[in-house]
């Protein structure tokens, strides 16, 4: 069974640095081995950015952006999936993607739908020419700036002509969409009584949803966007237990040499013991000590980043049925400042006194003790 996870995300941007380590974040912490970014605003893409982003594991291939607007980039982890033929059209980047460690395969479809209503009736004509040349199992995933139900906007200013037009699209391509688990809107304009579509999407052929039978989409947080990250997880079964895992910028660290030092040094339970067996103490020990601490030392930053993502999720989540009250709005903006400004947990970054300083200008809350709080009013205000 094919176990990843897939990211589908309008982030709008990738230009700054903070951006690009929100991207990084993301993409470390729900493990994601393929990622399909929209609205780039990208003119160029290249090895250099993708690195600053995603890590030396990644290829890639984008669709550059026009005047600073739209552009697309697709990156996968090199020993999960290869990808071949790319296929870049004006509003949308097709490729097959196949998974090296089983060889299933399947087409990718990535759009970023257009503004103008004559530019997205030539939008939706993409997908049904690219269909013909996507015979087998075929996703279509992205911001398709359409909806074609009424639900699918808070208000009653609808263009019931393009939602006919879409749904006469998915007819013809036979696309099945994607249930999204825990969210009724993906994008908001961020005012304090918002206009909220979903308008970001995943379609899938049958056969698509055949290989992937326990598959699973759900938002995430919107940090740095206005648009919801999609979660894809091709298969939802319980995880493996977590090993150690040691993270390169612990050396960087205060405390780190002493915790080595003191717990390799310490004395063996045993009077005498061959040289493996001495060996596999002294790692184990290690380990455990390293991981305790870094649970005291460095996941205190760690918590403050979940409590800041389940801030703005759980806001996010109550603004799709409410308008958030002016506290609440101020509350969201600042813990997505804040998020902007945590430095990525990297080697190239941590322990560095430019990532410090970066972190102290995000941390404005008080360090963040008022984020706890905020998490029991969210839970309130989300209820009423």
């Amino acid at each position: 069974m094919i176990k990843e996870n897939i990211v589908v995300w309008n982030v709008r941007g990738l230009n700054a640095r903070a951006r690009r380590n929100v991207v990084r974040e993301l993409v470390s912490q729900e493990h994601v081995s393929l990622i399909s970014l929209q609205e780039t605003k990208l003119d160029g893409c290249d090895d250099r950015i993708i690195l600053d982003m995603l890590g030396s594991s990644f290829d890639y291939s984008f669709l550059p952006a026009c005047n600073n607007c739209g552009g697309i980039l697709l990156a996968w982890k090199r020993d999960v999936w290869a990808a071949s033929g790319p296929n870049r059209r004006e509003f949308s980047l097709t490729a097959k993607v196949t998974h090296v460690a089983s060889g299933e395969d399947w087409w990718l479809t990535n759009v970023y739908g257009p503004q103008g209503e004559s530019d997205k009736i030539r939008f939706l004509e993409e997908p049904r020419s690219i269909k013909q040349g996507c015979p087998d199992r075929w996703l279509v995933c992205g911001d398709f700036n359409l909806i074609y139900k009424a639900e699918d906007k808070n208000n009653s200013l609808l263009n019931r002509r393009m939602m006919g037009r879409f749904r006469c699209f998915l007819d013809e391509t036979e696309l099945l969409e994607l249930h999204l688990n825990g969210r009724l809107y993906t994008w908001s304009n961020e005012r304090d009584a918002p206009t909220l579509e979903r308008i970001d999407r995943v379609f899938a052929s049958e056969d698509w949803s055949l290989l992937f039978p326990d598959h699973n989409l759900s938002a995430l947080a919107t940090e740095c966007s206005d648009h919801a990250p999609l979660l894809l997880r091709t298969d939802c079964s319980l995880p493996h237990f977590k090993r150690f895992r040691f993270e390169n910028f612990w050396t960087k660290c205060e405390g780190f040499l002493e915790t080595v030092a003191q717990t390799w040094n310490a004395p063996l339970p045993w009077a005498q013991a061959d040289a493996f067996r001495m060996l596999d103490f002294k790692l184990r020990a290690t380990a455990k000590a390293l991981t305790s601490w870094s649970a005291k030392h460095i996941g205190s930053v760690r918590l403050q980043l979940a409590i800041a993502k389940e801030i703005v999720l759980r806001f996010d989540c109550a603004q799709d049925a409410r308008i958030l009250a002016p506290h609440e709005l101020a509350l969201r903006r600042k813990a997505k400042l804040c998020l902007l400004g945590l430095p990525p947990f990297s080697e190239q970054s941590a322990g560095s006194g430019r990532a410090s300083r970066t972190w102290q200008r995000g941390m404005q809350i008080q360090n963040f003790s008022i984020c706890k709080h905020a998490i029991v009013a969210a839970k309130v205000t989300s209820v009423k």
